[in-house]
């Protein structure tokens, strides 16, 4: 296994020092020749083929690629997929100057289609050093007109320290798709990502901070999960463009969806921050969370929402139903009180424990409600399921 390849801007092949378990070889070249076949089929493959090859490889086994033959010498220079993981690294510092040396070396007029960054901090005191190095890196990435931006970020000491971006450098009429986990959102990134990024129809937020307003008119899949709010405890979402939206597991507060009627198909998961069996003030709360949902999601027609309720959804087709909680007699009072329209409901799946009492209730509820037996279908599945 090579450890560390020092990188010149010179040819790299020749110029490559290689470590195998404490034994050094200077001149990859003839190491290469030593043990190569006498017939090097791979190498004969079209670049574009050898790229595609390599994109399934993180930057630094990329780069170790020019030992095997001349023809790999240099094609690291220029592949479009760039894949950095600092857990790769001992040295924090060694994965900084390797990125560094890298971006420095492509070829210049080579251009990126992604950009990925993963980067594990178990030091506090050099965390300072992460969100310059995301920003120069990112900023690298869009110059080279990348049209995905993938960062994933764990501060190894801390629960929940997320990463700072620096929003003003997400400009660029090439970029299609952002996925962040642990990143702090601050005020106006989503404003500079519909202003600055024309072309964003893919954003997907993982575990992230989320201080702003989620707006934009290009956006087509928006997926958010395990999320955590701005003081307000609401995230206001106005994507009317969206057609595949995922909410799921929000830490604290709500997502007030304002404008989402181009939804298509919908996947909402709230059972561990709504659920509330000890408090009938907070339950009634919840109700009225998820009658705001429900009658915002009235156009989706493949809607999967995890949690016990439904509301009038004229034009849904298919519903699948997760009942996670021990109570469900308020939500099915509250909808006992309002008509129940679904006039295209095809299909409801009740997923829940075996024997759960709870399932009669629900098979009453929908029969009442103009469905047949034969369009519920119940699975039981284990508790254990059912919280994940």
């Amino acid at each position: 296994m090579i450890s560390f390849l020092h990188l010149s801007s010179s040819n790299a092949c020749t110029h490559a020092t290689c470590s195998t378990k404490g034994l050094y070889v200077r001149g990859s070249t003839t190491m290469a020749a030593a043990h190569a076949p006498s017939t090097d089929m791979l190498s004969d493959f079209p670049e574009g083929v050898l790229h595609r090859i390599m994109s399934f490889l993180t930057l630094r086994q990329a780069v170790q690629t020019c030992i095997l033959s001349q023809r790999w010498c240099n094609l690291w220079r220029s592949m479009p997929h760039i894949n950095a993981d600092s857990n790769e690294f001992d040295d924090l510092w060694m994965f900084r100057r390797f990125v560094k040396r890298t971006l420095k070396l492509r070829d210049p007029v080579a251009t990126m289609d992604s950009f990925c960054l993963w980067y594990s901090i178990d030091d506090p005191y050099i965390y300072d050093t992460a969100p310059e190095d995301a920003n120069k890196w990112i900023s690298h990435a869009l110059q080279k007109q990348t049209s995905a931006v993938e960062v994933y970020f764990e501060l190894l000491i801390s629960d929940f320290i997320p990463l700072a971006l620096d929003h003003s450098a997400f400009t660029s009429l090439y970029l299609t798709k952002v996925c962040f986990s642990n990143v702090m959102l601050d005020y106006g990134f989503f404003k500079q990502l519909e202003m600055g990024c024309p072309a964003l129809e893919h954003l997907s937020l993982h575990d992230c901070n989320i201080l702003d307003e989620i707006s934009s008119q290009t956006l087509k899949v928006l997926t958010i999960i395990d999320t955590h709010t701005a003081w307000e405890d609401t995230i206001s979402i106005s994507t009317p463009s969206v057609t595949s939206l995922t909410l799921s597991s929000p830490m604290d507060g709500m997502a007030v969806l304002k404008n989402v009627e181009s939804v298509v198909t919908a996947s909402i998961k709230l059972i561990d921050h709504f659920v509330s069996d000890d408090d009938d003030v907070d339950l009634i709360s919840d109700i009225r969370c998820l009658r705001q949902y429900l009658w915002t999601l009235s156009g989706v027609k493949n809607l999967e929402f995890y949690y016990l309720g439904r509301e009038n959804s004229p034009r849904l087709e298919k519903l699948t139903l997760k009942i996670c909680q021990q109570r469900s007699e308020g939500i099915i009072g509250e909808l006992n009180e309002r008509s129940f329209t679904c006039e295209q409901l095809k299909f409801v799946e009740v997923i829940c424990s075996k024997n759960d009492p709870q399932v009669s209730i629900v098979e009453d509820f929908f029969l009442n409600n103009g469905m047949t037996a034969a369009q519920i279908h119940i699975r039981n599945v284990s508790i254990h399921s059912l919280r994940h």
